[in-house]
């Protein structure tokens, strides 16, 4: 078990590159929208469905739990933390082919939203869908690299036995 994690962490080591880039990624457009609305004082409506607004985050997951103060939201930086190892072991023992990708992508999410709420007390989100009455939350960039890391995850637990060396 010690050098399956071992193993998990030096080939994680191997992917760092791809953890600051896509991290890089997500913080620049942070903060060139950060810029962008705040220089418009408004939101953006960029189509009929797509707008680009600023919500700070102040909870996790869809604003749940809301946390107004710094140590609450240094509480919620720390237990995201923990998550974040506790699915990289999850991740790590369950075999997953596609464990490794997913694994980048979260973790790129997970450290750019802890690092939000480490600088701002909260998360910065931007992107709003809506139709008519219909309308989904906020989200950033880091939230979609979640998302796909969960997607992939997920699909590579329904579909155990495609070859990954098709996708590469």
């Amino acid at each position: 078990m010690i050098i399956e994690n071992i193993n998990f962490l030096s080939q994680l080591k191997r992917y760092t590159l791809h953890i600051c880039a896509l991290f890089l990624f997500d913080r620049l457009t942070k903060v060139y929208l950060l810029n962008v609305l705040n220089d418009n004082k408004g939101p953006i409506n960029l189509t009929d469905f797509f707008d680009l607004v600023l919500i700070w985050n102040k909870g996790i997951s869809y604003g749940l739990f809301p946390q107004d103060s710094y140590a609450g939201q240094l509480i919620i930086s720390g237990l995201s933390f923990l998550i974040c190892l506790w699915v990289l072991k999850i991740i790590n023992n369950s075999g997953n082919k596609f464990g490794m990708i997913s694994s980048v992508l979260i973790i790129s999410g997970a450290i750019s939203n802890i690092m939000d709420r480490v600088i701002y007390s909260a998360v910065a989100d931007f992107f709003y869908f809506h139709i008519k009455n219909f309308s989904w939350y906020v989200f950033n960039v880091a939230d979609i690299y979640i998302v796909m890391g969960l997607f992939i995850l997920i699909y590579g637990y329904i579909y155990p036995n495609i070859n990954k060396k098709e996708f590469s």
